[in-house]
C-alpha cells in the first residue's frame, strides 16, 4: 500500500541520515559497513511487508475458517480447494494461500504424502510462514501431516497450538478439553472416521518417530533450546495464543505454526494488524439454503433451533438424497442428512457429492442468494459440483465461520462454511439474522 512503501522510504532516510565515517574518509564515501547493517534492516522490513502465509489444512471448512482471519484484516485471501488441479501463478497477488489436502480420513502415510505434494506443487519457499491448520478436536492425521509438513518446509521445530478458547477448546499440560471436559470424555472421541488420539498430545508426537523430541510447554514459553522438536503450547484463553505469536514473531520463518482458527487470529492480528477494510456480506434478502451434511450433535442442535425459527423448513436427506422433489417455500430451507430409514449410513463421499446436487439445485430452483454449508466434505463436494475450484475469502460472519463469494451459473452466490462441531446450539440462527442484516 502507499502507506507502507511511505513507512519504507522514511525508515531508509533514518538510516543513512545517520551515517557515520572514519575521519580518513571523504563525505562522498559511505562507509559500507554501516550501509550493509542499514540494508539487512531495511531488508528485514521488507519482509513484513510482503509477507506471504500459506496455509495447509485436512479438509474445505478448515482452510476456511482458518483464512477467515486474515481477510477480515483486510489481506487479500484465496482458499484452494483442489491443489493441484490449481495454477500456483494465478495466486501470485494472494497474501494468503489456505488449500485444502482432503486428507482428514485418510490413511496416515498416504495423508503425509498429499501433504509433501501439495507443497511440492505450489512452492513452501514462496511463503514466509507455513501453517498446518488443524482440528481444534485433534480429528484426522494430526500428527503424521505436521511432521510431513515439517520435513516438506525444512522448518527447524513445530510450535502446536490446537486451542481455540472462543470456541471452549482450551489445552493444558498436553490435553485438549472442550468446554472443561477432557478430549477423551466428549462425542469427539467416538468420531467414527478420524477419532483423535487419546494420550497428550505431546507424547503422540514423540512416539510417532524416534528420535522426536516434544514438549507441553506454557504460551509465554521461549520456544528454543534443548533440543526439542515439537512444542506443545497450553492456552486457556486468547491471551495465551497472543502471547505466544509475540513471543515467536523473530523467528516465524524458520518455524512451522499447527493449530486452529486460535491460532490464525492471533496470527493475523500480529502480521497484519486487527482490522481492515473488507467486503462485508450483501444483506440477503430471499431464501437461505442451509446444506447440513455434519452429524455432529452441535449441527443437530443447531438445526433444532434454527426449526424454531418462523418461515423455516427442514429436509431430511436419507444419505444425502432427496426423494420429494417439491420445494417448499421458506426463508431458511435446511437440507439435513440423515441416515436412512434402516439406520443404515452410506458412504461419507457419495453422501457429500449427492448433498451438493441437491443443494445446488434447490438454490437454483429457489434463487437463494446464500448458502450454508456445514462439514468439510459437504463444503468441498458445493465447490467441486458448482465449478469453483478455488474462492476468494472475504470475511468473518462469527469466529471461525468465515464467508466467501462463488459463481453459480455465472450468478453470485454468498458461501458460508461451518466446521460440524464449531458453534453453540443459536448458531445457525445468529448466521442467519447477520446475512439478513441484523
Amino acid at each position: 500500500t502507499e502507506t507502507q512503501r511511505h513507512r519504507v522510504i522514511q525508515r531508509c532516510k533514518r538510516l543513512t541520515h545517520n551515517l557515520s565515517f572514519d575521519d580518513g574518509q571523504r563525505e562522498s564515501e559511505p562507509c559500507f559497513g554501516i550501509l550493509f547493517v542499514a540494508v539487512l534492516r531495511v531488508s528485514s522490513y521488507l519482509w513484513w511487508i510482503e509477507l506471504r502465509v500459506l496455509i495447509v489444512a485436512d479438509d474445505l471448512t478448515g482452510a476456511m475458517d482458518s483464512a477467515g482471519p486474515f481477510a477480515a484484516a483486510g489481506v487479500e485471501t484465496w482458499v484452494v480447494a483442489a491443489p493441484m488441479q490449481c495454477d500456483p501463478a494465478s495466486l501470485r497477488s494472494a497474501s494468503v494461500v489456505s488449500v485444502n489436502t482432503d486428507s482428514r480420513h485418510l490413511p496416515a502415510a498416504r495423508a503425509a504424502e498429499k501433504i509433501r505434494e501439495t507443497v511440492l506443487h505450489l512452492g513452501a519457499g514462496n511463503f514466509q510462514i507455513v501453517v498446518k491448520k488443524i482440528d481444534s478436536t485433534l480429528r484426522g492425521n494430526v500428527v503424521a501431516e505436521t511432521l510431513a509438513l515439517l520435513d516438506a518446509t525444512g522448518r527447524s521445530a513445530a510450535v502446536v497450538a490446537p486451542a481455540f478458547p472462543a470456541q471452549g477448546r482450551t489445552v493444558a499440560g498436553g490435553v485438549v478439553y472442550v468446554n472443561g471436559t477432557p478430549l477423551t470424555q466428549t462425542g469427539f472421541a467416538r468420531d467414527a472416521l478420524s477419532p483423535p488420539p487419546l494420550a497428550p498430545l505431546h507424547q503422540v508426537f514423540a512416539q510417532a518417530r524416534a528420535g522426536i523430541q516434544a514438549r507441553s510447554v506454557a504460551a509465554a514459553d521461549a520456544f528454543e533450546g534443548d533440543g526439542t522438536r515439537v512444542w506443545i503450547v497450553d492456552a486457556a484463553v486468547d491471551a495465551d495464543l497472543v502471547t505466544m505469536v509475540d513471543t515467536i514473531r523473530p523467528r516465524l520463518g524458520s518455524l512451522l505454526l499447527a493449530g486452529s482458527a486460535g491460532l490464525t487470529q492471533a496470527l493475523a492480528r500480529a502480521c497484519f494488524g486487527a482490522a481492515g477494510t473488507t467486503a462485508g456480506a450483501s444483506r440477503v434478502e430471499g431464501t437461505i439454503v442451509f446444506a447440513v451434511g455434519s452429524r455432529a450433535a452441535q449441527s443437530a442442535e443447531q438445526v433444532e433451533a434454527l426449526a424454531a425459527e418462523p418461515d423455516t423448513r427442514v429436509l431430511r436427506m436419507p444419505n444425502g438424497r432427496w426423494l420429494n422433489g417439491n420445494i417448499p417455500a421458506a426463508r431458511n430451507l435446511v437440507l439435513r442428512a440423515t441416515a436412512d430409514d434402516a439406520g443404515r449410513e452410506g458412504d461419507a463421499e457419495q453422501v457429500a457429492a449427492d448433498m451438493a446436487r441437491h443443494a445446488i439445485d434447490v438454490v437454483r430452483r429457489t434463487g437463494a442468494e446464500a448458502l450454508v454449508a456445514t462439514g468439510g466434505d459437504t463444503a468441498i463436494a458445493i465447490l467441486t459440483a458448482s465449478g469453483n475450484p478455488a474462492l476468494q475469502v472475504l470475511g468473518e460472519l462469527m469466529p471461525g465461520i468465515p464467508y466467501a463469494r462463488m459463481r453459480l451459473d455465472d450468478s453470485p452466490l454468498w458461501l458460508v462454511t461451518k466446521a460440524g462441531g464449531f458453534g453453540g446450539r443459536e448458531t445457525f440462527r445468529d448466521l442467519a439474522e447477520k446475512l439478513r442484516g441484523g
